[in-house]
């Protein structure tokens, strides 16, 4: 009997050391899952890295053919600035040119209008001088206020030229 007070003392030992088991078991198995879990998310980890860094290169890559695309760019660009400069200063050169020769006609019209002008004057002059010299017309008795219209109109004639000459070409 003895060993009867015992057994209950066995037996709660064999209790905690089957649950110390039971719990170790269970520690074993979540470690190992844990374990799996951590390498598993490693190897994701690892496969994220190496598509970052096979991105990365591809980036780098499509990076560098853009900088090398807008160098091109840049220079086209240039060389077509250059070529619009070029043509703008052939259109100034003829918008230039255009408006000197435009002030040159302008410049001409008044000075045939004003040749043409003269030349009708001086006619008039003739044309009076050969009146007044008429000698049909000196045969009439009374000539003086004929004369007198006569050598009005051709100081008219004279004042006109002179006009012309000091520059009022109205």
């Amino acid at each position: 009997m003895k060993y009867l007070a015992y057994i209950p003392l066995v037996i709660a030992l064999l209790g905690s050391v089957y649950g110390g088991l039971r719990i170790a078991s269970q520690l074993q198995t979540t470690l190992e899952i844990n374990t799996q879990l951590a390498e598993d998310a490693h190897e994701r980890l690892n496969l994220l890295d190496m598509t970052l860094e096979s991105n990365k290169d591809k980036l780098d890559n499509e990076l560098e053919k853009l900088g090398f695309k807008i160098d091109n760019n840049k220079s086209t660009v240039g060389y077509q600035i250059e070529d619009f400069q070029r043509e703008l200063l052939q259109v100034q050169k003829s918008l230039t040119m255009i408006e000197g020769i435009t002030q040159s006609l302008e410049k001409k019209q008044y000075e045939y209008a004003s040749l043409i002008q003269l030349e009708g004057l001086r006619e008039q002059l003739y044309q009076l001088k050969d009146s007044v010299n008429d000698p049909r017309l000196m045969e009439s008795p009374d000539m003086t206020p004929m004369f007198y219209e006569l050598q009005n109109r051709i100081l008219e004639v004279e004042r006109r030229i002179d006009e012309y000459h000091s520059g009022n070409w109205n």
